[in-house]
């Protein structure tokens, strides 16, 4: 059962210029002064937080993190060292006397600990590869995590010898790997993830495991700190394989392997309970679906006795975290948009704890965030709003959440930035409700009528929500109605809603995007020949599958698409995903279900002037997606323009700011271009943002 333990955050949260406030618009160069904090750590005695804090360094056009602590009472609030590198993955060991941490400077990546009582800071290893999962033992006395260790690959066939001062080609590149490149990352070199430890007081590390397949860094340390617990996919022909991850249990004293869980579908995130004789852990059974709820299990040490604590739920949990005394564990999840911190009883009893965590992204309005659980049963979590990016908030089960934080008052405190409106519809096509929020220009009147733009999420299985968003927000600000939603095949709503879209993507969440339009319009303050529509990944398909369906829109962006499934399925960086799990079967068995499906067969009926844009490293949705596209539309002489962001993978906005900022200014250009109405905004804003 569900009892609600706690009711709104404090509403500090939500201070700032509101509709009608005399107050600046928002402007492109005020994102490079926004912070936002994440990954907040909690001492043991929940006297201090320690938290990385993101900040947009407008000189170098980085996004750059920063280890900040601060006192349960706001005092000593301090960067933990100096302004030189980059700082991260700050975790208190469970004594609470150390903080260990991960520094960059330039190409080299360190792991320090600070000591509380001296102050001071100890190399303890340079990370060649980085690292990622940093835990302590137990008893405070070893740190482990993991990081990938190279091997050799294929090489090139051999060519005659060259001498000396001659000036050949680069050699070729060999590959007969499945998965050789990752969007983020580009080409992955050979080689496999491995565990590590060392001793808290120094020492070389030690390497736990060796060869192939690897391991990952979703790891844990048993209650009694002999062993470790590793979420790992192990088959060696994993690759051609649905993903499948099992639960190991892998001996400090001499690497031996113990697989806990058995089973077809992912199991993740162990976590075993303070006294050892529980485990609790995330997963599912693969039933092929498009989307699956993720469960929280509880079970013997040994993975026995296995039950899902959430099966009623319905909604995906995630980020499980034992209470000190271990009668509770406390997860994360979406509903309605929103996330939430709940903690789950050992018989499946459910209460919310926190509602409103958001991450630490700027630019479009996710569900997210993190939080962490002191022994002391107090809580650090990232709280924010439609109008602040996150801070850390303070509360624990039962009690009201405070903020701790508030990064961002000395930059919004006097602009004018629109808090999101809830609206639902019935779906013109079964009459389901659907969800969705509402954005204003800061001189709002509803007397007068206003272009819309209709904004839509990616994924297409995830979730927009009341959550901070610049690009949303500067839209907004250049005088714009801005509407995004949550069509069915998005997530928070539970499994059933998710998988309406299941082997029918682009579908009917069409008709649910088009009620928000008719919702709108019946508002009477919308100019029905100023509509526009955007959307990134799978909004930018939908956004394809619009435009090749009516031409009500005056124009439209497509970003970083799929246009065409066929090429998409088999030139992406997870080839043997989305086939799997989107589609009934293979291309070449049904080619014309992925015709059917593509915007691109649709491109024939699109008179709509279409911006297309993409990330010029892209292999999520490579570039090719976007340029096919293009090439169509050309072709047919539909109004068009291409962009291409060098070198950004597929998360354009949260790569780099100036990248975010150019995104929104090529949109708004484009509309203002096609605008019917000749929308002009006043100020000096229209030329900051490239209009």
């Amino acid at each position: 059962m569900f009892k609600t333990v706690v009711a709104a955050l404090a509403s500090g949260f939500l201070t700032g210029a509101v509709l009608g406030q005399a107050a600046t618009p928002l402007q492109p160069a005020d994102v490079f002064d926004l912070e936002a904090a994440t990954d907040p750590q909690i001492a043991p005695d929940g006297s201090v937080v320690a938290y990385v804090r993101r900040s947009n360094d407008i000189a170098t056009d980085q996004t750059l993190s920063a280890v900040w602590v601060i006192g349960a009472d706001g005092s000593g609030h301090r960067a933990l060292v100096g302004d030189e590198g980059q700082t991260s993955a700050p975790r208190w060991s469970p004594d609470g006397r150390s903080l260990a941490y991960v520094r960059s400077v330039d190409d080299t990546t360190t792991l320090y600990v600070f000591d509380v009582d001296s102050g001071s800071h100890q190399k303890l290893a340079t990370l060649e590869t980085g690292q990622s999962g940093l835990a302590w033992s137990p008893d405070s006395t070893q740190l482990a995590w993991a990081a990938f260790v190279p091997a050799p690959g294929v090489d090139p066939a051999d060519l005659p010898e060259r001498g000396a001062g001659m000036e050949w080609a680069t050699g070729a590149q060999v590959e007969d790997r499945l998965n050789f490149r990752f969007d983020g990352a580009g080409t992955i070199p050979t080689g496999h993830q491995q565990l590590f430890v060392i001793a808290a007081d120094g020492g070389e590390p030690r390497q736990l495991t060796r060869g192939a397949p690897g391991v990952s860094g979703d790891f844990a340390w048993s209650a009694d700190g002999q062993s470790l617990l590793v979420s790992a996919d192990r088959r060696l022909d994993a690759e051609h394989l649905p993903p499948d991850t099992e639960l190991h249990r892998i001996a400090l004293d001499d690497s031996a392997f113990t697989t806990i869980t058995d089973r077809e579908g992912p199991d993740t995130a162990p976590r075993p309970s303070p006294d050892g004789r529980h485990l609790a852990y995330l997963g599912y059974d693969d039933r092929r679906m498009g989307y699956h709820n993720v469960e929280l299990y509880l079970a013997d040490a040994d993975g026995n006795g296995a039950r899902s604590l959430t099966a009623t739920l319905d909604r995906s949990v995630s980020d499980p975290q034992w209470s000190a005394d271990g009668n509770w564990i406390y997860v994360q999840y979406d509903d309605h948009g929103r996330t939430r911190l709940a903690r789950v009883s050992l018989e499946g009893e459910i209460e919310i704890v926190a509602d409103g965590l958001i991450g630490a992204t700027f630019g479009r309005p996710y569900t997210g965030g993190s939080y962490s659980l002191a022994a002391s049963g107090d809580i650090a979590a990232t709280i924010g709003s439609s109008t602040r990016p996150a801070d850390i908030a303070l509360g624990r089960a039962g009690a009201t959440f405070s903020p701790l934080t508030a990064l961002n008052e000395d930059v919004l405190a006097d602009i004018a930035l629109s808090e999101a409106e809830e609206i639902r519809w019935a779906s013109p096509h079964d009459g389901r409700e659907i969800q969705g929020w509402v954005l204003y220009p800061p001189d709002f009147d509803a007397n007068r009528e206003w272009p819309l733009i209709l904004e839509i999420h990616g994924g297409p299985f995830s979730a927009y929500g009341p959550a901070f968003s610049a690009e949303l927000q500067l839209m907004a600000a250049a005088g714009y109605v801005v509407v995004y939603t949550n069509p069915r095949g998005s997530t928070s709503y539970g499994y059933e809603f998710a998988n309406l879209i299941h082997h029918d993507y682009p579908g009917h969440d069409y008709d649910d995007l088009m009620g928000a339009i008719d919702y709108m319009l019946g508002r009477d303050f919308i100019d029905d020949n100023r509509l526009f529509v955007t959307g990134g990944s799978g909004g930018g398909v939908l956004t394809a599958w619009i435009i090749g369906n009516t031409d009500r829109f005056a124009a439209a962006a497509v970003v970083k698409p799929v246009i065409n499934w066929t090429s998409f399925v088999l030139y992406s960086d997870l080839p043997q995903f989305f086939y799997r799990y989107w589609f009934a079967s293979s291309p070449w068995e049904d080619p014309d279900e992925y015709w059917r499906r593509s915007p691109l067969s649709l491109v024939g009926n699109v008179t709509t002037p279409t911006l297309m844009m993409v990330g010029g490293a892209d292999l999520r949705t490579p570039r090719a997606e976007t340029e096919q596209y293009y090439s169509a539309l050309h072709l047919r002489q539909v109004p068009t323009r291409l962009i291409v962001i060098p070198d950004a993978f597929h998360g354009i906005s949260n790569s780099r700011p100036s990248r975010l900022l150019g995104k929104v200014a090529e949109i708004l250009r484009w509309f203002e271009t096609h605008d019917p109405g000749q929308h002009v905004t006043t100020g000096s804003h229209a030329s900051e943002t490239g209009r």
